[in-house]
């Protein structure tokens, strides 16, 4: 079952994405717009079905957990993937603006693991940051570089064939994305019984590798056609929308609570790689082949960490 909400989320994902992409271009909205609504929060489709569902059936620890695997990994593993094969570099606005804010959000996560719950009034705050955060950026992002980029995020995402055909794509990958969230959520209970383990591992793990796997292939056919900082604007911006977004629109579902482990462990550690990330980049504009060696490495040893933990 895990397995299979792997491939149904990545492909519904995937499809739902470009179908929303298609359809806003046909309707002759702006590349920039589409770039910081859609393809920013599209990417983040598999992340929100998953968490919510989990609310819905009273596994909290899955709904956040994924969110904070799901941030580590695009850190380490996603980003460490695309360094490996191809270094990059990435441009100011990206890395100072986009990656301050995922840090100040990281810590505005560490802060609710301390006050130990993510209730309905906050989820309505953090549904309200992304929105400021996402009009900051349309009113701040007119530079050639920043256009340049949306540009081509649009033309990566496209269906060919038109309107209808974009529409069908769309609504064929929100089906997708909904029951390939619930058998992925179901699976990862199922395994976290049979292994004895907690949920919330599962979600750090296994569940945030798949809902993560549609910004690895996107991030690494990216960096093979040569827009990596396209595929890292769109990281950075998917880390964002996981905490204000998602885990506001899943606190409206249903309150949740952070357990102790969660906000002792997994959520600093979310920050420290958030931290590492854009020390990696700061240091040349980019990150080299021996930076993405390093993220890869350090995935593996906290993945080895949480179920030895």
């Amino acid at each position: 079952m895990l397995l299979a909400g792997f491939i149904v989320l990545g492909l519904a994902g995937e499809a739902l994405l470009r179908g929303a992409v298609t359809l806003a271009s046909a309707l002759r909205v702006s590349p920039l717009v589409i770039g910081l609504t859609i393809i920013a929060f599209g990417t983040s489709a598999p992340e929100l079905t998953v968490s919510i569902s989990a609310a819905l059936n009273g596994q909290p620890d899955i709904s956040i957990g994924n969110v904070v695997g799901s941030n580590i990994a695009n850190i380490l593993l996603v980003m460490g993937a695309m360094a490996v094969v191809s270094p990059f570099f990435v441009n100011r606005g990206t890395l100072g603006r986009d990656g301050g804010f995922m840090f100040a959000v990281s810590i505005l996560l560490l802060l609710l693991g301390l006050y130990g719950e993510i209730d309905q009034v906050v989820g309505i705050l953090l549904l309200l940051g992304i929105v400021g955060f996402s009009f900051y950026l349309y009113t701040t992002a007119r530079d050639a570089e920043d256009q340049a980029e949306a540009e081509a995020g649009v033309d990566e995402n496209l269906v060919p064939g038109g309107p209808l055909v974009a529409a069908l794509v769309l609504l064929l990958g929100i089906a997708g994305v909904v029951g390939g969230a619930e058998l992925m959520v179901d699976g990862a209970v199922a395994l976290a019984r049979q292994w004895g383990i907690s949920e919330a591992v599962i979600a750090l793990s296994l569940v945030a590798i798949g809902t993560s796997l549609p910004e690895l292939a996107v991030s690494l056919v990216a960096a093979i056609r040569g827009h990596a900082g396209l595929a890292v604007g769109n990281i950075i911006g998917s880390n964002i929308s996981n905490i204000l977004l998602i885990l506001g629109a899943t606190a409206l579902v249903a309150p949740l609570p952070i357990s102790d482990m969660l906000a002792a462990r997994d959520i600093p550690i979310m920050v420290g790689v958030a931290g590492l990330g854009l020390v990696f980049m700061a240091s040349n504009r980019g990150m080299s082949r021996l930076e993405g060696g390093i993220s890869l490495a350090l995935y593996a040893a906290y993945m080895g960490f949480i179920f030895s933990a």
